[in-house]
């Protein structure tokens, strides 16, 4: 339990971080997973909490168990998103660089652009 939650404030930090930076939706959506997932700890520590017999624990862990569902689609919406994001931004880079690379040589030719 300890290393998830390790695992699970580090996934946290790094969407405040990544939202801090850039805000799209990818990193709104993994924000909102990685506090889904938060919540969703919390809702199923408290079912085990429960003062009096019933069926008031059930209700808990059935809405944490639902609410980690939903964090764990956002974490993966987001985390695909950021992923083409980067591969987009990869792929233009790669195109400029090509582009430099053309305008220097004209330019070592003596060649007017």
């Amino acid at each position: 339990m300890l290393s998830y939650a390790v695992i699970l404030i580090l996934l946290l930090v790094g969407a405040v971080l990544l939202v801090r930076a850039v805000k799209n939706w990818a990193t709104i959506m993994l924000l909102v997973g990685a506090s889904c997932l938060t919540l969703a700890t919390l809702l199923a520590s408290i079912a085990f909490l429960t003062s009096g017999r019933g069926w008031e624990g059930f209700y808990y862990a059935f809405a944490g168990t639902g609410l980690a569902g939903v964090g764990l689609l956002c974490c993966l919406i987001g985390a695909v998103g950021v992923g083409i994001k980067y591969s987009a931004t990869v792929r233009r880079a790669k195109e400029l660089e090509v582009l430099f690379q053309q305008v220097q040589e004209r330019i070592d030719s003596g060649e007017r652009i």
